[in-house]
């Protein structure tokens, strides 16, 4: 008895085992496939020809090949064109770009003459405000009689 339950259990697992599983979803053609299966030209021939070597050798008059030349012929060259002038407009903005250059370049000049005369004058009062006049020279009293050392 055992083992013929044994033997129908083991026949009717498979096959319980094996039930049907559900089928993906196709998936759906993409919009040139579409296209293609609206226009029914799956069985039609082209009538565009191909151009092939077997379809070349095929054609009235035998071997058809193509040649060319091993030296080029002599080509005439256009002369060769003036460089461009400048437009109206081209010329005006660089005009203006000097001009602004100019200008940015003085400006620059007075600030730096500015700044030196401010310079000279805050030297000034510190020398007044010191005692200095300007006519000796105290460097002398910290130079020595001996020269430098070599290096």
């Amino acid at each position: 008895m055992f083992k013929r339950t044994l033997l129908i259990v083991t026949l009717a697992l498979p096959l319980a085992a094996s039930e049907p599983q559900p089928q993906p979803a196709p998936v759906p053609d993409s919009p040139l496939v579409a296209a293609a299966k609206r226009a029914n030209r799956l069985g039609r021939k082209s009538s565009t020809p191909v151009i092939t070597n077997a379809t070349l050798r095929k054609a009235p008059g035998g071997d058809v090949h193509i040649t060319t030349t091993s030296t080029p012929h002599g080509v005439q060259m256009p002369p060769v064109l003036p460089p461009p002038h400048p437009t109206p407009e081209m010329e005006f903005a660089a005009a203006r770009a000097r001009r602004e250059k100019a200008a940015a370049d003085r400006t620059a000049k007075q600030q730096a003459a500015a700044d030196e005369q401010r310079l000279k004058a805050e030297r000034a009062a510190a020398a007044a405000e010191e005692g200095y006049d300007g006519t000796s020279d105290d460097a002398a009293e910290f130079v020595g009689s001996a020269p430098p050392p070599p290096r």
